[in-house]
């Protein structure tokens, strides 16, 4: 007659250590998935700001008066323009000038170090508007280029942790500018 006795010691001691390191392997993944998502959202964030503020900006450099507003030829950290008032500006009657100036703004946070943002300030509203954060020092520098166009580069604070800005420029053209001269 053969005796039940359950397992061996031996048995559920390897059980466990079997068990425990399947645990740790889904813990593990768990969290670098984890990590993931939260990379993947910073630059989402990053990104849709970014997107934010170039919309902005090259909707005003191409609606911008041209001759009132050509840029210097050298580059400059502010980008000043002045657009006609489609209805954008309450206290500016329609058809009317709006001066628009675009500079990075900052301010010291608790630990000591400083954040830079895109501000806009214009005559139709009351100090300047924080746009998008997440510049670095002179991390926005307008260079004239060609008769009616703007070379804009955006330099930001990175994301991997090189310390290295990641820098996007894009080329804005005054089309109405371009077109009628």
């Amino acid at each position: 007659m053969k005796r039940n006795s359950g397992f061996s010691l031996i048995e559920l001691m390897v059980a466990m250590v079997i068990g425990l390191i399947i645990i740790l392997g889904a813990g593990q993944l768990f969290l670098t998935v984890f990590q993931t998502n939260r990379q993947v959202e910073t630059l989402s964030e990053k990104q849709t700001a970014v997107n934010f503020a170039v919309d902005i900006l090259l909707r005003d450099i191409r609606r911008a008066k041209w001759d009132e507003t050509i840029p210097s030829s050298g580059s400059s950290y502010d980008l000043t323009l002045v657009v006609t008032n489609r209805g954008d500006c309450a206290s500016i009657d329609p058809g009317d000038d709006v001066d628009k100036t675009y500079s990075l703004g900052g301010r010291t946070l608790a630990d000591g170090d400083t954040e830079y943002y895109l501000q806009l300030d214009s005559n139709c509203t009351t100090g300047a508007q924080e746009l998008v954060g997440g510049f670095i020092n002179n991390g926005f520098e307008v260079t004239a280029e060609g008769d009616y166009g703007l070379l804009v580069t955006f330099s930001l604070v990175p994301t991997d942790g090189s310390g290295t800005a990641d820098i996007l420029e894009f080329f804005a053209v005054n089309r109405t500018a371009a077109v009628t001269n």
